[in-house]
């Protein structure tokens, strides 16, 4: 018997055996789903497990799966370099928003950071601009979490103890 034609017989069981596990289980959540409807969930996902499971048999069979764990370990050490390489950024973006929130630093606030001093005049996700004597510095906002920053003009409201 040539080969396809065995495969075909094949597919066909397969795609058969799969229409009987869902009707199966179709006829047992009817039932179920008329006492209560917390079962309709359950029925879904039994139902999505057996689709899964005929593509996944497929798949096998078509010899799919060396291209798939090809590209997907190609993805997922594209996605581990890129993670590490933005973490910086993202850093960044999460101090400026929180620069942008906090009271005390302002555009037109003196600040003195990494023995840098002068006024802020612009704030943006990923830098902050700061005049100081006959230049601009621009600070990534990650130096403003993890450095003690001196902000001039402000008065305490409470009187703090060391």
């Amino acid at each position: 018997m040539d080969l396809r034609i065995l495969i075909s017989l094949e597919a066909i069981l397969v795609i058969l055996t799969a229409v009987l596990i869902w009707f199966f289980l179709r006829s047992i959540f009817r039932r179920l789903v008329a006492i209560s409807r917390d079962y309709i969930k359950f029925y879904y996902f039994l139902s999505s497990l057996t689709v899964l499971g005929v593509l996944v048999y497929f798949a096998y069979r078509l010899e799919l799966f060396d291209i798939v764990v090809g590209t997907l370990t190609a993805i997922g050490a594209l996605g581990l370099v890129m993670g590490f390489g933005l973490v910086p950024w993202l850093s960044d973006v999460y101090t400026g928003i929180s620069l942008l929130l906090n009271p005390y630093i302002k555009i037109g606030t003196e600040v003195e950071i990494s023995g840098k001093r002068g006024r802020i005049i612009a704030i943006t996700l990923t830098t902050t601009r700061i005049a100081g004597e006959n230049c601009i510095v621009i600070v990534p906002n990650r130096k403003f979490r993890d450095e003690a920053v001196v902000v001039y003009g402000t008065k305490p409201s409470a009187q703090v103890e060391l």
